[in-house]
């Protein structure tokens, strides 16, 4: 069969767009037209679309009729509308899924399939409603809002497309980010004070150099009403988030996705600005090339933002008010380890179903979470295991940092090639380990004890906890608490399956 063309993928892109787009909103709105076009462009997609790409996106098998096919299928559990909406937003999912190089180059038995996870489910059309504030006709500044896309720690994120590309199905969308409109934080922080923050990030982030592994920042409008806005460039692909629940990861592409995360973080920290949400689904593998991209730049700065960040990978000092604001380089440090440890071994190394009993986790370790103690009972994974451990740090100070961080990877990068996806520990000690040696850059430092801790209130190595009650320093965090009550954190924490 023919290899796809260049043109072939630009004129199937044009027709997803077209449905995505133009369509989709009709068929929200009632449009009784719109459902037997939809239908003919869906088949001309297929048309279009050679036999091996569509292998494996779980696209119906008939070339005539597989909107509708899909559409049969989701009417079981919806209402008309809805289950028309959720068939040809899943078609247009599966259909840029068959466009993607990187699936194209996977051996047949690595494509997509009946180990997937995700593409093989429905997938609901996203959520169209807008805030209060949006503005008639959904313009801001120079661009029309699409939809709401996301919410973070400052701001909501909205897909938006440039006024003059209206109309333009091979048009690049934008992602505009606006300061926070939820009701809920509005009762903690007041407008004026979101505002500034929001500049400040705005200025923080205008200082992000271009870089292949980090989303573009592409313009800032301070003056605009009824808001200000940050542009960006939206990055499509598949986040690692994804990537790794579809089970499919090998040992040097992980370790290829680690390098290109660092080499972001990198040059982050080169301009003065730390990332501070460093995790799984803001790691977004770009369509086309499959390069590690670093989005979400919400929590963005200079400092630590205390209790701004998802608890299975914010550093303990996130958690902590006994302290003035660290730097933001020793808290990437940090979340990048528990990333690469999720990325190396397939499970998150802090993990729960209490979002408390998560952040109790991280104050109760000095760089030997039980994760890595099992990895470095394993003499082939000492070293890898030694590296994570000295980024994993209770006392920010003593973390190692990006750069080096990287240097080190590279060095044991050959070792763990050979290595089988996904790494596993020893599931106990099979001798005592021997005690590290001190000075050499190898070692990992024994933690400070915990009386000496506790007589040094400017120390931040682990501190003992009580046990019934969550303790994060300066204050009490009881099992009542809700997580409503913690507005500024992403507190998503127990993993289906």
């Amino acid at each position: 069969m023919e290899a796809p063309t260049v043109a072939d993928d630009a004129l199937v892109l044009g027709l997803l767009n077209t449905l995505e787009r133009e369509l989709l909103p009709a068929i929200e709105r009632g449009d009784s037209l719109a459902w037997g076009r939809a239908n003919r462009v869906a088949d001309a997609i297929l048309a279009l679309l050679p036999e091996n790409d569509r292998e494996g996106t779980h696209l119906p098998p008939q070339r005539v009729g597989a909107l509708q096919a899909i559409y049969v299928a989701a009417r079981t559990t919806r209402a008309d509308t809805a289950a028309r909406s959720c068939a040809l937003y899943t078609f247009v999912t599966r259909g840029r899924e068959a466009l993607d190089p990187q699936r194209r180059s996977r051996p047949p038995s690595m494509r997509a399939g009946r180990h997937s996870v995700l593409p093989a489910t429905l997938v609901s059309a996203p959520e169209r409603s807008f805030p209060a504030w949006v503005p008639e006709g959904g313009v801001l500044g120079g661009f029309r809002l699409v939809r709401p896309m996301a919410s973070g720690g400052l701001g909501s994120l909205f897909l938006a497309r440039r006024l003059e590309d209206d109309g333009d199905p091979l048009a690049k969308d934008v992602v505009l980010k606006v300061p926070h409109d939820a009701a809920a934080l509005a009762a903690y922080v007041p407008e004026e004070e979101l505002l500034a923050q929001f500049r400040a990030e705005a200025s923080a982030l205008a200082a992000i150099p271009v870089h292949p592994n980090l989303a573009r920042i592409l313009a800032f409008d301070i003056a605009a009403r009824p808001k200000p806005f940050l542009v960006m460039e939206l990055v499509e692909g598949r986040t690692l988030e994804e990537e790794l629940a579809e089970g499919m990861m090998t040992m040097p592409r992980a370790l290829e996705i680690l390098d290109g995360v660092l080499a972001g973080v990198d040059a982050m920290h080169a301009t003065g600005v730390g990332h501070l949400d460093l995790k799984p689904d803001n790691v977004i593998l770009r369509r086309g090339t499959g390069e590690a991209t670093l989005v979400d730049f919400g929590l963005s700065g200079r400092h630590v933002r205390k209790k701004c960040g998802n608890p299975m990978y914010a550093p303990p000092e996130v958690w902590s008010d006994d302290r003035a604001p660290e730097s933001a380089f020793a808290a990437d440090s940090y979340s990048f380890a528990c990333l690469a440890f999720e990325l190396l071994t397939g499970a998150p190394l802090f993990d729960g179903e209490d979002l408390f009993g998560v952040i109790r986790q991280h104050l109760a370790h000095d760089g030997l979470p039980p994760g890595v103690a099992s990895l470095r009972a394993r003499p082939e994974l000492r070293k890898i295991a030694e590296i994570l451990s000295r980024a994993l740090r209770a006392n920010p100070t003593k973390r190692t940092r990006i750069r080096m961080f990287r240097t080190e990877l590279a060095r044991v990068a050959p070792a763990l090639r050979d290595v089988a996806w996904p790494m596993s520990g020893a599931s106990r000690w099979s001798s005592v380990p021997d005690a590290p040696p001190s000075g050499p850059p190898s070692s990992i430092p024994a933690p400070p004890s915990s009386d000496s801790l506790m007589s040094d209130p400017d120390a931040s190595g682990a501190r003992p906890l009580p046990s019934g009650r969550v303790v994060d320093m300066a204050f009490e965090l009881t099992a009542s608490v809700s997580a409503d009550e913690m507005p500024w954190s992403d507190c998503r924490v127990a993993r289906a399956g």
